[in-house]
């Protein structure tokens, strides 16, 4: 696969008074031309903090603190932060921030935040055009424009920052939780959406949810996150149909079957921890139902022909 966007052992860490969290920790994942990769993973597991890694926009006090990060063959991540404003974000990777009421400014309108975007990187000539395509794109209306965020409702906010993150004609796209606190008709409108503008714009999606159901209407890939680490990758229907970590196998088994309406549900279960202690070995060994004395080492990370799998099991 020829690879347009992908990470290589990246680690991203929030350095606090009261330790260091492994936010992202060893993380290695790839996307290609016209993909849709979904991340998924319980809260906190390290899923927003990976996506705002890629465009070097981690808030403090986390930091990449070693890996890489490369596109098209490039390793951005030793670009100056110059260069990397001026030619790769927005313009090539850009990023649809989880809740779209904390991304607009409440007392400008719609349409002088586009403006902005546009202003901050270099565009001088009349905005109208490039603001009415970008809104067309996800099915608005010109007039929206002279609105303010608090007017419009959430699928139309959320409408809009898709219209933002587009302004730029980027091919990788960063969706946080793009659906979140939206009704069920919403979100299916949404995620049309976005599976529209793939296809149309010829983009690749990184789709980052802990949604199992969402996640499945977008992406032909799954990354299986757990604890700031990618526990396993594979083609969608891998990942549902033959789960192959422990932890995938008891996330699956945690959505309710419309098939199966009798069948018992798993209940994910683990000991809370602090989340500044260094771990060694596997990071489910707790609450996995497989765990040996090996688990206590680092797993490895057995490749496969679609994906691969962090676990001794397959060793």
């Amino acid at each position: 696969m020829d690879l347009t966007l992908s990470a290589e052992n990246l680690k991203v860490y929030y350095f606090s008074e009261f330790g260091t969290i492994r936010a992202v920790d060893d993380v290695s994942f790839g996307i290609g031309k016209n993909e849709s990769v979904g991340i998924v993973g319980e809260s906190g597991c390290g899923k927003s903090t990976l996506g705002t890694a890629l465009l070097r926009s981690v808030p403090y006090p986390g930091k990449i603190v070693s890996g890489q990060i490369i596109l098209n063959g490039k390793n951005i991540s030793k670009m100056s932060d110059d260069e990397f404003d001026k030619k790769v974000r927005w313009k090539k990777i850009s990023m649809i921030f989880q809740g779209a009421l904390n991304c607009l400014d409440p007392v400008f309108t719609i349409g002088s935040q586009m403006k902005e975007i546009l202003q901050q990187h270099g565009y001088s000539n009349d905005y109208s055009e490039i603001i009415e395509e970008s809104l067309s794109n996800v099915l608005l209306e010109p007039s929206i424009v002279k609105k303010y965020p608090h007017e419009l409702s959430g699928g139309m906010k959320q409408r809009v920052s898709i219209a933002m993150s587009l302004l730029l004609k980027p091919k990788i796209l960063v969706a946080d939780e793009p659906t979140t606190s939206l009704d069920v008709m919403v979100q299916s409108q949404i995620i049309n959406l976005l599976k529209k503008l793939k296809k149309d714009r010829d983009m690749s999606i990184i789709f980052i949810s802990h949604d199992l159901g969402v996640i499945s209407e977008v992406s032909e890939t799954i990354a299986v996150m757990y604890r700031g680490q990618v526990v396993e990758m594979g083609k969608a229907y891998q990942i549902y149909k033959n789960p192959k970590h422990p932890y995938t196998e008891k996330l699956v088994s945690s959505i309710p079957s419309m098939k199966n309406k009798h069948s018992k549900l798993e209940i994910l279960t683990e000991k809370t921890t602090d989340p500044t202690r260094k771990e060694s070995g596997c990071k489910f060994y707790d609450s996995c139902p497989y765990a040996k004395e090996k688990c206590l080492n680092d797993p490895p990370v057995i490749k496969y022909r679609d994906g691969f799998v962090r676990c001794w099991l397959y060793e």
